[in-house]
């Protein structure tokens, strides 16, 4: 059995050898090529690079073509005569800057010779990244020493001059060049903090002193979050955050509390359990709003103290007896609103669909002081039956007043249809020309393709909705009219058909024209398709939902924003 199984998997591989034998052959004489092709680009690479390094050394920038020959070797490392010209770019212009500094030396140039040398360190660095055993020589870094140490003693001398003139930025430019030669240069570590948070903490002072008592912690925080022991920092920030807190309790006492809750809020941001922070915050928020909620209840601004006292309590969720007092002007806040539509003689019923969707609308909204109560329609509403007589002010005001008393209604929401008009227009018929494609089989098997001329009928279709409403609303105790609006809004919808009296529909092709010949259109056989396929008749029903949407919305925003306290 196994010997079966081998020649069967040899014999699949002779098969599929002979299928892909070409390709098989091609893909080797790449692989064979592949080495080759590198190494002519290798060689392109290295050539190229030393001959323009040569030319830029022959010019007497052996830096420049130093950073060359890096450049190529930090792509491809193992270049051998890339390197040699490397160590040989870079040690001319070790000599070249060692005689430099041996000049600035001479002149005692003691910045000079520091500056110099330490550039050449950090190239001699990058340099034996990429090849090994480049130096300084022994008498450059001596002389380096002997410059560094009368550079750093003058530089320690002017940043102590800078620290006692109080120029503390120049203080610490000079201190932070010194640690770039040596970090433990004497006490320049210490000094650096005194030169980067001494303007801090005088600035905090000066805030202080002005009564700008956040500013001033803010300040000082800066300093503490790096050098916490930085001379009597802590102290100073819990004496700016009591200042503070005693401005906030000033301002209470002397019911300012608006300020008084600016000072609090200030310090519970920075700690919210320094002393008694938090109740003071809270009495300062509250008290005002509690107070106003208290005289509003009296004149019957019930709605304005039930919000004020509801912020309260969002807030805090307790204050005096707030909660109880809400309650109460909750009660006396509620405004039942009674909805009654009126039809024309064409508005099929849209008046009822206007009374159903702002009830539901309202309900939703879940607003705490308006309750929405279904009226009568035309037919049987008093309000409708008085109005089509055209009594006077007294009259209708008298006349709500009664047919409404035995309801707990305050106002009546009246939506009049003006206009509701639909429009459907006869359909507008276009013959078109189209092309029949058919295939038929020829006596020899072979498809051939026939093309037939055709006519085909396109039409447009557009029907119109109008509707106008005027909605009001009126106060049952007076008649008297406390809003009312008219809006109107058309829509319309419009649809494209075609026909054609055939049993396959798909062999009909749209025509395009060429010259003065019709030839078939491929690009658009997927339109006419569909226009095959779309229905003739438009939905009203959605016309009528579309105005009905934006009638619903805009009677319910302008209810619900309502206030009759104002």
């Amino acid at each position: 059995m196994f010997v079966i199984f081998v020649l069967k998997l040899l014999n699949e591989h002779k098969k599929f050898y002979k299928m892909h034998a070409k390709k098989i052959t091609r893909l080797k004489t790449y692989l064979f090529l592949l080495p080759f092709f590198i190494l002519i680009i290798s060689c392109s690479v290295k050539n190229s690079t030393l001959k323009k390094g040569s030319e830029i050394e022959k010019n007497g920038n052996f830096k420049e073509a130093s950073e060359l020959y890096m450049n190529v070797l930090f792509r491809k490392n193992n270049i051998p005569e890339v390197q040699n010209a490397l160590r040989r770019s870079a040690q001319l212009h070790i000599s070249e800057t060692a005689f430099s500094i041996a000049n600035k030396n001479e002149r005692n140039d003691q910045k000079g010779v520091v500056d110099d040398y330490y550039s050449l360190t950090q190239f001699v660095n990058r340099v034996n990244a990429f090849t090994k055993n480049i130096d300084i020589d022994s008498q450059t870094k001596a002389i380096y020493q002997k410059n560094l140490a009368l550079y750093l003693n003058n530089e320690y001398d002017l940043a102590n001059k800078y620290l006692s003139e109080e120029k503390f930025a120049d203080a610490e430019n000079t201190l932070k060049n010194i640690q770039k030669f040596d970090s433990n240069y004497k006490d320049t570590s210490k000094k650096l903090v005194t030169a980067v948070n001494e303007p801090l903490y005088l600035r905090g002072i000066e805030e202080f002193s002005n009564k700008k008592y956040i500013a001033s912690y803010q300040t000082w925080n800066r300093i503490a979050t790096k050098e916490p022991n930085y001379k009597d920092v802590k102290n100073k920030l819990q004496q700016a955050l009591n200042e503070r807190y005693k401005e906030g309790s000033y301002f209470l006492m002397q019911e300012n509390f608006k300020e008084a809750e600016q000072a609090f809020y200030d310090v519970s941001q920075i700690n919210n359990n320094y002393l008694d922070v938090r109740n003071l915050y809270k009495e300062a928020y509250s008290e005002p709003i509690y107070r106003k909620a208290v005289k509003d209840l009296k004149i019957d601004k019930c709605r304005t103290a039930y919000l004020g006292l509801e912020n309260i309590i969002n807030k805090f969720n307790s204050y005096k007896n707030a909660e109880e007092l809400k309650n109460t002007a909750l009660k006396c806040a509620e405004y039942p609103i009674i909805i009654e539509s009126y039809r024309t003689s064409s508005s099929n019923g849209f008046e009822n669909r206007i009374q159903n969707a702002v009830i539901e609308d309202i309900l939703s909204s879940k607003n705490p002081f308006v309750t929405i109560i279904k009226g009568g329609t035309s037919n049987n509403s008093p309000l409708f039956n008085i109005n089509s007589t055209r009594p006077t002010n007294s009259q209708l005001s008298r006349y709500v007043n009664n047919s409404y008393a035995n309801t707990r209604a305050k106002a009546i929401l009246t939506v009049h249809i003006n206009e509701y008009k639909l429009q459907e227009s006869q359909p507008r018929v276009f013959n078109r020309n189209g092309i029949e494609v058919k295939r038929i089989k020829a006596r020899n098997g072979s498809d051939s393709i026939v093309e037939k001329a055709v006519t085909y009928k396109e039409y447009e279709r557009r029907n119109t909705l109008s509707s106008s409403i005027t909605y009001s609303l009126i106060e049952i105790k007076t008649g008297k009219i406390l809003m009312q609006k008219t809006i109107q809004k058309n829509d319309e919808q419009e649809v494209r058909y075609a026909r054609y009296n055939s049993n396959n529909l798909s062999l009909i092709y749209p025509t395009r024209i060429i010259g003065s010949t019709f030839s078939r259109d491929d690009s658009n056989y997927k339109v006419l398709q569909s226009l095959f396929q779309t229905p003739e008749i438009i939905d009203n029903e959605q016309l009528s939902e579309n105005i009905l949407t934006d009638f619903r919305r805009r009677i319910t925003n302008d209810v619900l924003v309502f206030n009759p306290e104002e």
